[in-house]
């Protein structure tokens, strides 16, 4: 799993490539957490080059988007393919944290 971060305009934009499983979790997730710690309070995680997400990987993320929150940010989840959809619909995820076709959508959503 590779994360990669981005500023666009005052957002923080993570592109996260490859599989967020049981395996690259707890790397990928105290990654995510260092960013949510950090000083951005608007992040987006760009979901297109996710190739597979378990339920470790959502523990991660939801890690992520509490640690932010706690800090007075938000997180925002865009590009999603099919598969990381699905799972993120079926556990019920998206009605936990907003979760944009595009990132632009993402970007925008911080108005």
């Amino acid at each position: 799993m590779q994360i990669e971060t981005r500023k666009v305009y005052d957002v923080l934009v993570v592109d996260i490539a490859g599989r967020l499983d049981s395996r690259s979790a707890g790397e990928g997730g105290d990654r995510l957490a260092a960013i949510a710690q950090g000083p951005d309070r608007k992040v987006v995680l760009n979901l297109a080059a996710m190739e597979y997400v378990s339920s470790a990987g959502l523990r991660a993320l939801l890690r992520c988007a509490k640690l932010l929150q706690a800090h007075g940010g938000a997180l925002r989840l865009c590009a999603a393919n099919a598969m990381v959809a699905d799972v993120l619909e079926s556990s019920g995820f998206n009605s936990l944290l907003q979760v944009h076709a595009a990132e632009k959508d993402a970007v925008a959503a911080f108005g």
